[in-house]
């Protein structure tokens, strides 16, 4: 904390993000951010598949046809803000981006679809993209963890990642402009105006332009300070200050403790499954009941779950009618993971949504609150119509930090999403890409990577 020795929250965020430095970063930090750039892309690619992307892209390209930056898992080009907004929301469109638990954001969306077009239209390197990650990672990641910020804006019906990914994008593409102190405190005060985002959006389109209004309003902030534009130079501290404003505290000491020597992002989780976080684990435990004990939908007479007190009050849609409702609904993961033996894209759709016996299945779920369960534990149990009982209990959920996916699972994950929009030659070379990151000298190489061949 004394390294950062400027005046107020905003003044010390701004003075790390400036002074962070590709070098400072430890292996682990950076084999972090590689990590969260290729799970990014890949759900970004795949995302850009879905009919809520390709209208956000023509809404784009009606609005601003200008520019060179690239539309991922698409040929066609828009303004870098433009950009930032349709492929942020193509990362979140889906909801099988990275998530922070204890923030309760999505914080890779939002910052690298900001990040990627200023990279690509500033030709710089890996390096550099990698160093502004980790650095709007570290900022929006204490932001939304102190006193527990970013739950508690949930709480209120404010879409944490609507909110807090706004300063992390912000100070992501603040470090890639190279913008200075002053210029850094402004731009946080320039991007507080639009943050934003409800709980109400989630099982509708709207939940992904999240990710891709923090982005573009992000990158547009830093276009502003950059050019000299002001703003209120301290909104984390004083009279009506950010936290205040949605009735939250904050806590400076916790705030920028050990800053600049322990790395959030080395804490990522990564989803296994394509639906909201803690329904990952309800899958996980119904894959291996199911697969463990070759059980069949018509088997099951009850599924019990216990789910942890942090969740209890989201919204979850019992009977979903669409795929986007899915993706919020305990019963029906249970239900197409218990039938399927899987989760990915395909489990969510629209088409795969008003199956009769996973309609049945599901109504066979019930949910109860458990206060002895951490944080997305599951207790999963299954009793059989001939009066058999299974259970399972998910301590660590896969893809959490404890009990992570290796480079090797978020591959295959990654080409199974890139294989929907791009040839084997492409997701080969854009894998290669990306696991030598720090060695591309130009981020234009990797974007054109992204783009379908005629």
């Amino acid at each position: 904390m004394d390294q950062y020795s400027a005046p107020g929250i905003a003044g010390k965020f701004a003075d790390f993000a400036i002074n962070l430095k590709y070098e400072d970063l430890a292996p682990e930090v950076v084999a972090a951010a590689k990590n969260g750039v290729l799970d990014f892309i890949g759900v970004t690619l795949v995302g850009s598949k879905e009919e809520s992307s390709t209208i956000m892209r023509a809404a784009c390209a009606a609005a601003d046809q200008r520019g060179k930056a690239t539309l991922l898992g698409t040929r066609a080009t828009a303004s870098l803000t433009a950009a930032a907004l349709a492929n942020g929301y193509a990362s979140h469109a889906l909801d099988y981006d990275d998530v922070q638990p204890l923030v309760g954001t999505h914080l890779s969306g939002a910052m690298l679809a900001a990040l990627l077009p200023l990279a690509e239209s500033l030709h710089l390197s890996g390096k550099a993209l990698i160093n502004a990650y980790v650095a709007g990672f570290e900022v929006g990641g204490r932001l939304g963890a102190v006193r527990r910020w970013g739950y508690h804006l949930r709480d209120h019906g404010v879409h944490p990642t609507g909110f807090v990914c706004h300063f992390a994008a912000f100070a992501a593409a603040g470090r890639l402009l190279e913008l200075d102190a002053l210029q850094m405190r402004r731009g946080f005060g320039i991007v507080a105006g639009s943050a934003s985002g409800l709980m109400r959006s989630f099982g509708t389109m709207c939940k992904g332009q999240n990710a891709g209004n923090a982005a573009q309003n992000a990158l547009f902030a830093a276009q502003l300070a950059k050019g000299g534009f002001t703003g209120p130079e301290e909104v984390f501290d004083g009279e009506a200050n950010v936290f205040t404003l949605h009735g939250g505290e904050t806590d400076p000491e916790e705030l920028f403790r050990d800053l600049g020597s322990s790395y959030l992002i080395t804490d990522n989780t990564f989803k296994g499954f394509a639906c909201a976080g803690w329904r990952n684990p309800i899958m996980e435990s119904m894959i291996a009941i199911a697969s463990d004990h070759k059980l069949k939908p018509a088997d099951v007479a009850k599924i019990d779950l216990n789910i942890c007190h942090q969740v209890s009050g989201l919204p979850n849609y019992t009977q979903p009618k669409t795929g986007l409702e899915a993706k919020f609904s305990a019963q029906y993961a249970a239900a197409v993971a218990f039938a399927d033996k899987g989760g990915s894209v395909s489990q969510f759709s629209n088409q795969r949504v008003p199956d009769p016996v996973l309609i049945e299945l599901g109504q066979k779920v019930s949910l109860e609150t458990d206060p002895s369960l951490e944080l997305n534990q599951i207790r999963a149990t299954v009793r059989t119509t001939d009066g058999r009982e299974f259970s399972h209990f998910i301590e660590i959920p896969k893809g959490n930090p404890r009990n992570p996916f290796s480079w090797n699972d978020l591959e295959k994950k990654f080409r199974s999403n890139a294989r929907e929009v791009l040839g084997a030659r492409s997701v080969n070379k854009l894998v290669a890409s990306i696991r030598d990151l720090d060695g591309v000298a130009d981020v234009a190489e990797l974007t054109r990577l992204c783009r379908p061949g005629r």
